[in-house]
Order: C-alpha cells, then structure tokens, then sequence
C-alpha cells in the first residue's frame, strides 16, 4: 500500500491505536459488546475522535470503527472492521490482537495516517514508515544515541566531552559496556566531523 506522490509516512504525524489500552479504558471487553468513543490528545488539547462499536467473545472478536476521512478536502465517512484474536499466556490469561486491515497482520498497534483511508499496521505502508531518529542525520543522530544511553544508565550527571558517570549502585561490567559504547559513539561523531571539515577545506 503506498501513499500518493511523494508522501514519506512518519509516525509521528500518525494516529496510534494501541490493543492494550483499549482493554485498560473498557473500550473492549471479552465476552462482551461495547462501544462508545476514543479520543486522541497532544498538549491537552482533543486533535482527533472516532466512534466504536466491538463484539467480543472470550477468545476473538471484531473490533468496528467509524471517522470522518478527508483526503483531498473532501469528507467521506469510514467504516473500518478491524479483527480481534488472542493466544494463551503461559501463566494464565490471554493477549489480544488486532489484525491490520490491509495485510491482516497481527498486531498490537495499528496507525491512522491522514494519506491512509484506514487504519494499518506500520509495516502495511510503502515506503515505510520513519521515526524522528531516523530522520536526523549525521552528528545529530549521535548526540541523541549518546544521550539517550546516559538516561538508560540513570546519569544525570556527566556531559557528551567526557565519558559517562557512573551511577552508585551500577555493576562495574554494566558500566564499562555503557561507556564502551559511548567511546564508539563519540569516535563515529568524530569521523563525522573530520570528514566535515576536510569538505570545508577543499571547498573553501
């Protein structure tokens, strides 16, 4: 399934409908129909709302959405049945599924992009679909890895000019893999920025 033009999907821009939430709030329930609606929400402000309706027995069921789609100004109303399963858990219970509408994958997230008439899985899009990490390029990229692996660690404390602190409590063979990494990290960004410059040089 592909987008129209040039569109490049990114999941941000999406709509995410999330299994295991549905089941938290009550919008779906085994052995049971329910219905009502589901609200989506950035900065405390409603960006998105859709009714459903779901009947469920105790091991599957079928899962209905209805929304307004406007894909060139133009509202059309939709319908979309999205199919419901689950498999045993080896303590006890059951995890649910949906199943993408387009592939019919099982999943438990599903995506409404606004190129999309339906909700689908991540993987049902070509091309597929990005994360703002993946769309940072560069030294940019490494500052996020770098620093995203000190909050991993629980490190408050330390900058990206020096290795990072360890944390009381931490193992030392957990921290030394830690630092391991940010030392390969930090040299790949130093790459980066000698070839940055060497461009600078021949072209300056």
């Amino acid at each position: 399934m592909s987008g129209a033009g040039g569109w490049r999907p990114h999941i941000e821009s999406a709509l995410s409908l999330n299994v295991g939430s549905l089941f938290k709030a009550g919008a779906l329930h085994a052995g049971a129909m329910t219905s009502g609606s589901w609200q989506w929400s950035r900065d405390g402000e409603q960006v998105a709302s859709i009714g459903y309706c779901a009947t469920l027995s105790a091991e599957s069921g079928e899962l209905r959405l209805s929304y307004t789609w406007k894909p060139d100004g133009e509202p059309q109303d939709v319908t979309c049945t999205i199919r419901l399963s689950s498999l045993p858990l080896e303590y006890g219970g059951r995890r649910w599924y949906m199943h993408c509408p387009y592939t019919q994958r099982r999943v438990l997230k599903l995506y409404k992009f606004g190129s999309i008439k339906q909700f689908c899985s991540r993987t049902a899009i070509r091309p597929l679909p990005t994360y703002a990490s993946q769309r940072v390029g560069g030294t940019d990229r490494i500052f996020a890895q770098r620093w995203a692996l000190r909050r991993r660690m629980g490190d408050d404390f330390s900058d990206l000019f020096g290795e990072p602190f360890k944390p009381k409590g931490m193992h030392w063979s957990a921290f030394r893999r830690y630092a391991d990494r940010d030392a390969e990290l930090e040299r790949r960004e130093g790459g980066y920025l000698q070839r940055l410059l060497n461009r600078m040089q021949k072209y300056g």
